[in-house]
Parts: C-alpha cells; sequence; structure tokens
C-alpha cells in the first residue's frame, strides 16, 4: 500500500505464476541506457534460462515478442558487448541455442558506465547472420563485501574529502568494490592518489578507477608500480599538438588531468580541441588549449556534434553584431553636419580693426 497526494492506494498482486528474478545492477546501471526492445529480448532470455528452457532458438524468441530474427541478434550482440551475458557461435550447428545459467559479469559495469551506452550504436556483428547457436558461459559471481568493510571504506573516504558522501557518490563506492573487485586498501589508495592531485570529484575518481580495472590493476602494488594512470591519452594528446619525443610535464599531466578526469572529456573532443590550438595560434600552448575546454565544459559540450552546434550559435552571434556594426557605421556616414549661425556683426569687427590700426603710434611713425 503506497500513498500519493493524500489518496491512499492498495495494490493487488495476481496469483503466483512464477518469477524471474532480475539483479538490481540490471536495473539501476544498464537498464536505463538500453533501449526497450533490447531490454524486453534481455528478461526473455532471463526468464527461459531460470526457468531450464535451454533448448530456445533465435526464431523462437522472435516468435514470442513479435520481433525479427536480426532484432534479436542485435540485442545479443548488444548485452555481450556490456558483458551481460556471453556465446559462441556456430554457424553449422543451424537455428538452435544450447543456453546455461545468464549472470552478471563481475567486469560488466566497467566495460559500459551508466550513461556511456547508447544502443542506437548496437550492431549484430558478434551473432552473425549464418550462425544462430549461442552457448551461454556463467560469468564470475560478484564480490559481495561485508558490512564491516563497507563502512570502512565510507569512513575512509569521508575523512578524505572533508566532508559526508552523498547516496551517489556511497553507490560508487560500492560499484568499485562489487563490480571492480576493488577491496578496501585499494581504494583507500585511490582516494588517497586523487586527492593528492588536489581531485576530489568523483568523476575524477571513477575515471582512474576504470582505468585501474581496464589495465589489469588489482592489488595497491600494482597501482604504486603504475607510472601514468592516463599514460595512453596523454602520447595521443601529445600526437594532436604535434609533440613527440619526451614525456609530459607535471604542469602538462595536471592539465591533461583535469581535461580527462574533472571534465570527463572523450580523447576525441580533446584531440579537437588541439587541433583548434595549432589553427589559431600555430603552437602548442597547453593554456590555450585549456581555455577552449573549458568553455566547451561550460557550455555542456559533450561531444563532436555539440562542438558543432556551439560553433553555428557562436558564428550566428557574431554575425548579428557584425550587422549592427555596420548599420552604426552607415549611419554615421550619411547623416550632415550642422552648424550653428555666428551671431557676430562682420562690419562691426572691421572697423573695430581699422581704428586699432589708426590709434596705433609705431605704426604711424613706420608709414611716416
Amino acid at each position: 500500500m503506497s500513498r500519493k497526494g493524500g489518496v491512499f492506494m492498495r495494490v493487488h498482486l495476481p496469483g503466483n505464476g512464477g518469477m524471474t528474478m532480475v539483479e538490481n545492477t540490471f536495473i539501476d546501471r544498464f537498464m536505463p541506457a538500453a533501449s526497450g526492445d533490447f531490454v524486453k529480448i534481455y528478461l526473455y532470455l532471463l526468464r527461459c534460462v531460470q526457468e531450464g528452457h535451454t533448448d530456445v532458438t533465435v526464431s523462437q524468441i522472435a516468435d514470442a515478442l513479435n520481433y525479427t530474427e536480426a532484432d534479436v541478434k542485435r540485442a545479443l550482440g548488444y548485452w555481450k558487448r556490456m558483458r551481460m551475458l556471453d556465446f559462441d557461435d556456430d554457424s553449422d550447428s543451424g537455428d538452435r541455442m544450447s543456453a546455461g545459467p545468464v549472470v552478471m559479469s563481475s567486469g560488466s559495469v566497467a566495460a559500459a558506465p551508466a550513461g556511456t551506452a547508447s544502443s542506437g550504436a548496437a550492431s549484430s556483428d558478434s551473432v552473425s547472420s549464418g550462425s544462430k547457436i549461442m552457448e551461454f558461459r556463467p560469468a564470475q559471481p560478484q564480490k559481495s563485501p561485508s558490512r564491516d568493510e563497507i563502512s570502512s571504506v565510507f569512513f575512509v573516504a569521508e575523512t578524505y574529502l572533508g566532508r559526508l558522501l552523498t547516496t551517489t557518490e556511497q553507490r560508487t563506492l560500492l560499484y568499485f568494490m562489487t563490480d571492480l573487485g576493488m577491496d578496501a586498501d585499494l581504494i583507500d589508495f585511490l582516494l588517497e592518489y586523487c586527492v593528492s592531485k588536489n581531485h576530489t570529484s568523483f568523476h575524477y575518481i571513477q575515471k582512474v578507477a576504470q582505468n585501474w580495472y581496464q589495465e589489469g590493476i588489482r592489488t595497491v602494488e600494482q597501482a604504486r608500480s603504475e607510472g601514468s594512470l592516463f599514460k595512453n591519452e596523454y602520447f595521443e594528446i601529445f600526437r594532436s599538438l604535434g609533440i613527440q619525443g619526451r614525456v609530459p610535464t607535471p604542469a602538462e599531466t595536471e592539465y591533461m588531468d583535469r581535461w580527462l578526469g574533472e571534465y570527463a572529456f572523450t580523447t576525441d573532443l580533446i584531440c579537437k580541441a588541439c587541433e583548434r590550438t595549432i589553427l589559431q595560434i600555430g603552437k602548442a600552448q597547453f593554456s590555450y588549449t585549456d581555455s577552449i575546454l573549458r568553455s566547451w565544459h561550460e557550455n555542456n559540450v559533450r561531444s563532436l556534434p555539440d562542438v558543432e552546434k556551439l560553433d553555428r550559435l557562436h558564428a550566428q552571434t557574431a554575425s548579428q553584431v557584425q550587422g549592427r556594426q555596420a548599420a552604426a557605421r552607415t549611419a554615421s556616414a550619411g547623416r550632415f553636419v550642422n552648424f550653428e549661425p555666428s551671431e557676430n556683426n562682420w562690419d562691426d569687427l572691421a572697423m573695430q580693426v581699422m581704428q586699432a590700426q589708426d590709434a596705433d603710434p609705431m605704426r604711424k611713425s613706420q608709414e611716416s
């Protein structure tokens, strides 16, 4: 029973017709980013697996949900890329699909953080048109941290940040422990590292954590030995600026950490700003590139199409300003200057000059 707008609502559940268990991680992190069709296909397949229906074909899924087989293949390919399930293709086995337990992958969120997956970009490359048998392999079970471990991590984070954690930040730390498999010591070192670089934004902290996961860093010792957290991105940015043959200076590293972490820009966007720097001032200058990226960050630019949209807006604004300035110059050039008529009597002035000359003794002696 719930209450909404002062009106009580009593919810009646139907009789038990069987249940399908769905993990909260799927609902919280994956479902919002996926298309509705992909979610429906995943839920249907999950139900089949949990009920023991291992003899399922692509065509059966398509018929049950009124989709084409191509739709089903695209969905399976999408969820495989998200590491929500795994399968092998066998082009010689016809249309049959043998299914095993479908569970959440421990690395699924790291492969596709919430908000970055694009269901529209999903393709059916992972499921070829001629191969329709899929054997699903169970992934490693997720780590379940104890209550004491969770409390310890929260306390350490609040100590480093000097404030209480928000609910979103607490969930992010739990994501580090469950999905990325980070223990309390590694999270402690992660927070120490980020705060030592004056980065307390959880966007930056999460970026570093995901980078460690992708590079196989699982212990504090491995993290300490890692010389550069964004080394691949560093040198890609260097190439865009035409810099070769040296490593980044601490000041340059600070700039790039801000772009990659605090601003959370992709390397495509950063390299675009580097190209504009070279075109506009003819040399590599990190402060100039930073001014471009800071402007994009303030204008909520997140992709190259956003840059094009902002450029059009600036061009339109500049055109309007130039038009107003040209109109002002034209109006100024066509304006007559009116002089007030003089009130002096020129005849009287001439008579006064002549009288002054007659009265001047020096002038009279010279004339004589």
